[in-house]
């Protein structure tokens, strides 16, 4: 019966970035609850826990809240260190490669998809999109595209490729880094899986040049892991309600900037849905920033978020 010890993730079936996640929580063959998640606003059990932080999957732990995937898998190694994803080699490079697959192939990746698949989603979830991104969900510039980026989408696929012939011949592993999966090939499997979903025929003309790709995810998603429990979202928010934030002593030291803890701040990404969370800050660092909030649902919350990827500035 998930709890206040509990991972919970709110997420949806077909969110890469929640895959992302739910790959971590298999290979380190955690216990989690689910909760199923709109893909499109509203999501009205999910701003309370965030304070209008919308894109998924966003983790729980009790009445800590995690937005974005990196400070969650960063949270997941501190908490729960066995078996370790960042194994040695990992370290750092991890990041950079999630700077790679999170940005330019993941955007190569939402060209191919919908540049082959656009005109058959429905109108509310175009104009969500529309709306977060702040431009036009374009579904005729994406068709038109797509053989182009197709193009593009395989030759970021044959880096992995590239990487594991490498690995193979230095006789160090079949894996990215090393002779054991780690933390660099939980970030490169999420754009092959969302292609997967979506158009499996682009995926698997893609392999027939990349045999030791095609190996490598296989072997990725053959972890198999704890089935979730599914819980509901009020669920999760009385949960959060019931809890309190794990302790931390409040601190900004070595803070390039002048924040102070406690200072009344707003924090949102810096590429697109821009919703700006407010509450008063607890720790800035290189890493992460920790906010405290109020809701009248979900009582005293503490909301994590990365440092990349995200503006800081007074409310």
């Amino acid at each position: 019966m998930a709890n206040a010890q509990s991972i919970i993730l709110h997420q949806f079936d077909r969110s890469p970035y929640s895959e992302k996640i739910r790959l971590a929580l298999r290979m380190k063959n955690l216990g989690w609850a689910s909760v199923e998640i709109p893909s499109i606003m509203p999501k009205p059990d999910l701003m309370p826990l965030t304070g209008g932080y919308r894109r998924t999957p966003v983790m729980q732990i009790g009445a800590d809240i995690f937005c974005d995937t990196s400070i969650m898998l960063s949270e997941l190694e501190k908490r729960f260190q066995i078996p370790a994803l960042n194994l040695p080699g990992h370290e750092g490079l991890a990041q950079m490669v999630a700077g790679w697959t999170d940005g330019k192939w993941f955007q190569t990746s939402v060209a191919v998809i919908f540049g082959a698949i656009g005109e058959h989603m429905p109108q509310e979830f175009i104009d969500d999109r529309t709306k977060m991104s702040g431009r036009a969900f374009d579904v005729e510039a994406m068709k038109a595209a797509a053989p182009f980026m197709q193009d593009q989408w395989r030759s970021q696929l044959m880096w992995i490729e590239d990487r594991l012939a490498g690995g193979r011949s230095a006789g160090t592993g079949d894996w990215l880094v090393g002779t054991k999966p780690g933390m660099v090939d939980v970030h490169a499997f999420m754009n092959p899986w969302f292609v997967e979903k979506n158009i499996p025929d682009f995926l698997e003309a893609c392999f027939e040049n990349a045999p030791l790709t095609q190996d490598w995810y296989r072997r990725l998603k053959e972890f198999k892991g704890q089935a979730p429990e599914e819980i509901s979202g009020t669920d999760a928010i009385e949960i959060a309600n019931h809890a309190a934030p794990r302790l931390k002593p409040a601190s900004t030291a070595g803070d390039l900037r002048d924040f102070q803890p406690g200072d009344r701040v707003a924090i949102a990404p810096d590429d697109y849905a821009k919703d700006w969370v407010e509450g008063d800050l607890v720790i800035a660092n290189s890493e992460r920033v920790i906010i405290a909030r109020q809701d009248e649902r979900a009582d005293n919350l503490h909301v994590h978020f990365p440092r990349v990827g995200y503006i800081l500035r007074q409310a």
